[in-house]
């Protein structure tokens, strides 16, 4: 009985794991800190030369917004490319959200901007803008979502963070940042944006057994191996009672046939 009890108090332990997010999951308190947060409407340079602003490009549906410039050599690409390949998959582009790269290097001209669109195979693409904005307008935006970025002399590059907000009505509806687990979270935000509730969120350093599952490339939710550990302390009981009460009937049944 003290083994099974035992087994039953891990099991219990398991089970409120499987619910309890990680305090230590810092990228996502970082994103939950921006929601909300309203932004200027700032005007916007963009790669074919033409001028508007930044509720005029959202057209009245979520922009995304993720900052870049184009000689960087570290993140800002891949993140990209990331956002264009969970757009891909998920879909909804144009019809539920567009995207706008807002370059943060005042160097930047309408050529780098083209640039950066034909390598990424998006030139022709109706739905991603590539733009700039001036200096004061930059500090504006970037001070209002608390994105920071320093140029390095010694490199030629910018030391910056990685982010991308989802705008309504020029407030935040979500944000992603730069993570190892960037892809996962920025496909779970294209759901967000089509309407897709998502019952659970894996927090990076959670427990590694969840109860939900969401799959980020089909939208569906499953349940995973964790919501085994929610039936357990049931099961568990229900072992230790029919052992109980299993092992008085033998004996009963084993005196039964001694008396006889």
């Amino acid at each position: 009985m003290r083994v099974g009890l035992a087994i039953l108090l891990l099991l219990l332990a398991g089970a409120a794991r499987c619910s309890t997010p990680d305090a230590d999951a810092s990228a996502q308190r970082r994103e939950s800190q921006l929601l909300g947060r309203g932004v200027p409407d700032i005007a916007l340079a963009l790669a074919d030369g033409s001028r508007t602003r930044l509720s005029t490009l959202a057209g009245g549906k979520p922009l995304l917004v993720a900052f870049f410039y184009r000689r960087c050599t570290g993140i800002c690409t891949p993140f990209l490319q990331w956002l264009r390949d969970a757009a891909s998959e998920v879909g909804g582009l144009g019809a539920d959200y567009r995207v706008l790269a807002l370059s943060f290097d005042q160097a930047d001209a309408a050529a780098d901007l083209r640039a950066q669109a034909q390598a990424m195979g998006l030139i022709a693409d109706p739905n991603w803008t590539f733009a700039t904005t001036s200096r004061e307008d930059l500090a504006r935006v970037t001070g209002a979502l608390d994105f920071w970025y320093r140029y390095d002399e010694a490199s030629g590059q910018y030391d910056h963070t990685a982010l991308l907000v989802a705008l309504g009505d020029r407030r935040v509806l979500g944000a992603v940042t730069g993570t190892p687990d960037s892809a996962r979270r920025l496909r779970e935000l294209l759901w967000t944006l089509r309407g897709k509730f998502i019952a659970s969120y894996r927090l990076e350093g959670a427990a590694p057994l969840a109860c939900l599952v969401f799959d980020p490339k089909t939208g569906a939710m499953r349940l995973d191996w964790g919501s085994l550990l929610l039936a357990a302390p049931g099961a568990g009981a229900l072992t230790c009672a029919l052992g109980v009460f299993g092992g008085v009937r033998r004996r009963r049944l084993a005196g039964r046939s001694t008396s006889a």
